[in-house]
C-alpha cells in the first residue's frame, strides 16, 4: 500500500513538473510573437517614413480628425528637394516672388461669402472656372509645408476658404454638371444666341463641357480629405450629389456617339434630359467628330485650354479621371459608405484605363511608342501636347500610373519641333528659351507668335528629379516675366514683353508650388502675410501667423 502511494506521488510530481514546463514554454512563445509583431510594425513604419517624402506624410492636426494614421497615396511629384543643398541658394527675388504668387489668389480673386461658400475668380476674367479655382488654392492643401502642417491645417481662415470653395463648386455642379465656368450672380442678361446655342443661363458663364473640370473638383475634395478626414463639408449632401453626378455624366459620355445623356432626379438642369450639344461652329455638327462608343474612354467637348477637341477622347484628361476615380473610391469606402457609387466608380475607372491601354498610345517612327493627346477610338489620333493641365507632360504630377518608357518617349516628342505647340526663341531677358504653347494663346484675337506658356516651364520643373534643373527653371520664369513680377498666360519666346493676361492666378499658384518644393524659405511669416480680397461671412474666424488681419 505504501509502495503504491509512493508511486502515485512520484507520478503526480512528474505531471506537475511537466505542466510547469508547458506553461513556461507557452509564455515564452507568446512573448516572442509579441516582440516579433512589434518589430515588424516598427520596421513597416520606418520604411514608410524613409521611403515617402516629407510632403507625402500626414501632419498633426487637431481640427476635424487626427492625422498620422498611415502614409497617404498622393502623387510622387513634385519631389521634395527642400533638404537638397542648393549652390547657390535661391535668390531673394525668387523667395519674394514665391510669396507674392502664393498669396495672389487670396488677395485678388477670393470672395468669402455667406452660406459657407467661397467664390474664386481666375484673375482678369471675373468668373469662376471649376478647374482654375481648384488649381489656384491647391498649394494651401499641400502637406508638410510649414512646421509639419499644410497651410489649411495651420490656419482656420484658409480652411474656411477651401471648404467654402468645395461647397460652392458642388452647388454649381448641381446647377449644371456640363458647365465649366460660373458667375457669382444669376442675373446676367444673356443674348438669344448665348442662351440657345451656347447654353448660358442663370449662373453659367460658359457651358464648354470639359472632362477635367470634374477631375479638379475631385482632386480638391480628396486633398482636403487628406488634411481633414472628418470635416463636415465632406459629408454634405451637395458634395456627394456632385460626385455622383460627375460619375454618372462620365459614364453617359462614354456613349456620346450614341447621344447618351445622364438621367435621374439630380439631372434637372435646364439643358439636362438630352445629349450634350454646342455651337456647330466650334463642335462639328454641334456634337463633335465621330467616336467609338465602345472604346471605354469618356468624351470631352473641350480641352483644358477651353478650345474644342479635334477628337473626343482627350488622353491626359482620361488619365486624370482614372486618378480621381481612385480617390473617390477611397472616400466612398471611408466616408460615404455608398456601395453603388463605389461599384460605378470602379467599373468606370477600369473601363477608362482599358481604353487608354488600347487606344491611347501610337507607334511613332522617330520616338517609338508614345502617348497620343487625343483619339477617337476609330484609328484617328492627334500627336501634340498643350501647355494647359492636364497635359501629357503633367502625367507624373497628376499621379497617373504611367509606363516609364512610353512617357520618356512622349516627353522627347513634346520638347521637339514635331510637337506643333513646341516653341523656341531668344530674348534679352532669358537668352535661349524653349517651352510649350497652346492654340488658345491670343491677344485681342491676334495669335502670339512662338508662344510659350509659363505653366509649361513650371510643369517641367514640377516633374523633374533634378533640383538644379528646377532652380534653373525658376530663374527662367522670373526673367520671362519681363519685370512685371507675375506669371502670365503666354509670352513671345523672342519678346516676353509681348504677353497675354497680366492677371492670371493659376500659373502663379503653380510657380509657388515649384519654389516651395525647393526651399523652406517659402512660406515664411516674416517675409509676407496674406489678406483676403473680400470676407462677407459674419463668422469671425482667427487666422495664423500668415494672416495680416487676426
Amino acid at each position: 500500500m505504501n509502495a503504491i502511494t509512493s508511486s502515485n506521488k512520484r507520478r503526480n510530481q512528474n505531471r506537475q513538473s511537466s505542466n510547469k514546463h508547458v506553461v513556461i514554454l507557452a509564455t515564452f512563445i507568446g512573448i516572442w510573437f509579441i516582440v516579433i509583431f512589434a518589430m515588424m510594425n516598427l520596421l513597416d513604419s520606418n520604411l514608410h517614413n524613409n521611403i515617402l517624402p516629407r510632403r507625402h506624410l500626414k501632419g498633426n492636426n487637431t481640427r476635424h480628425g487626427v492625422q498620422n494614421k498611415r502614409p497617404i497615396e498622393l502623387p510622387k511629384y513634385p519631389i521634395d528637394h527642400r533638404d537638397a543643398s542648393l549652390n547657390p541658394p535661391l535668390s531673394d527675388e525668387a523667395i519674394t516672388q514665391c510669396h507674392k504668387a502664393l498669396w495672389h489668389t487670396l488677395e485678388t480673386t477670393t470672395y468669402v461669402l455667406p452660406n459657407e461658400e467661397t467664390f474664386v475668380i481666375t484673375g482678369d476674367i471675373k468668373d469662376m472656372w471649376l478647374r482654375d479655382s481648384a488649381a489656384q488654392i491647391h498649394p494651401l492643401l499641400l502637406l508638410d509645408v510649414y512646421q509639419g502642417k499644410s497651410l489649411v491645417q495651420l490656419d482656420a481662415k484658409l480652411e474656411r476658404v477651401v471648404s467654402g470653395l468645395i461647397l460652392k463648386a458642388a452647388r454649381f455642379i448641381r446647377f449644371d454638371p456640363y458647365a465649366n465656368a460660373f458667375k457669382l450672380h444669376n442675373n446676367t442678361n444673356f443674348t438669344k444666341f448665348e442662351r440657345e446655342i451656347l447654353g448660358r443661363r442663370g449662373y453659367i458663364a460658359t457651358r464648354n463641357y470639359e472632362l477635367d473640370s470634374g477631375c479638379y473638383f475631385m482632386r480638391m475634395l480628396y486633398f482636403f480629405y487628406q488634411n481633414f478626414p472628418t470635416h463636415p463639408v465632406l459629408a454634405r449632401q451637395e458634395v456627394t450629389d456632385a460626385v455622383n453626378m460627375m460619375v454618372d455624366l462620365w459614364i453617359a459620355e462614354q456613349k456620346h456617339e450614341l447621344e447618351a445623356f445622364p438621367s435621374g432626379e439630380l439631372f434637372d438642369c435646364f439643358e439636362c434630359g438630352r445629349s450634350y450639344w454646342y455651337n456647330p461652329q466650334q463642335l462639328q455638327d454641334g456634337k463633335g467628330t465621330k467616336t467609338n462608343a465602345s472604346a471605354g474612354l469618356t468624351w470631352s467637348g473641350f480641352r483644358p485650354s477651353d478650345d474644342p477637341c479635334v477628337y473626343g477622347y482627350i488622353i491626359p484628361s482620361n488619365m486624370f479621371a482614372v486618378v480621381v476615380l481612385e480617390y473617390m473610391m477611397e472616400m466612398t469606402t471611408t466616408i460615404w459608405k455608398d456601395q453603388s457609387l463605389l461599384r460605378k466608380a470602379k467599373k468606370l475607372k477600369d473601363e477608362i484605363q482599358g481604353g487608354i491601354d488600347r487606344y491611347g498610345t501610337v507607334q511613332h517612327d522617330t520616338y517609338g511608342k508614345m502617348y497620343a493627346y487625343e483619339v477617337d477610338g476609330l484609328g484617328n489620333y492627334l500627336l501634340e501636347d498643350d501647355a494647359n493641365i492636364p497635359s501629357l507632360l503633367s502625367i507624373p504630377y497628376l499621379g497617373y500610373k504611367y509606363d516609364e518608357e512610353v512617357y520618356a518617349n512622349t516627353k522627347r516628342f513634346i520638347f521637339s519641333p514635331d510637337n506643333p505647340q513646341y516653341h523656341k526663341g531668344h530674348n534679352k531677358y532669358n537668352g535661349e528659351i524653349e517651352g510649350i504653347g497652346s492654340s488658345h494663346a491670343h491677344k485681342l484675337w491676334e495669335v502670339i507668335p512662338d508662344d510659350i506658356w509659363p505653366m509649361s516651364l513650371i510643369m517641367k520643373g514640377l516633374i523633374t528629379n533634378d533640383p538644379s534643373e528646377k532652380t534653373h527653371l525658376v530663374y527662367q520664369l522670373l526673367q520671362a516675366s519681363a519685370g512685371t513680377g507675375w506669371m502670365h498666360e503666354s509670352f513671345n519666346a523672342n519678346d516676353p514683353t509681348n504677353f497675354t493676361r497680366s492677371w492670371f492666378c493659376w500659373p502663379d499658384s503653380l510657380f509657388a508650388e515649384l519654389v516651395m518644393s525647393l526651399t523652406d524659405d517659402c512660406p515664411r511669416s516674416d517675409r509676407a502675410k496674406y489678406i483676403i480680397k473680400e470676407w462677407n461671412d459674419t463668422n469671425v474666424i482667427g487666422g495664423s501667423v500668415f494672416s495680416a488681419i487676426g
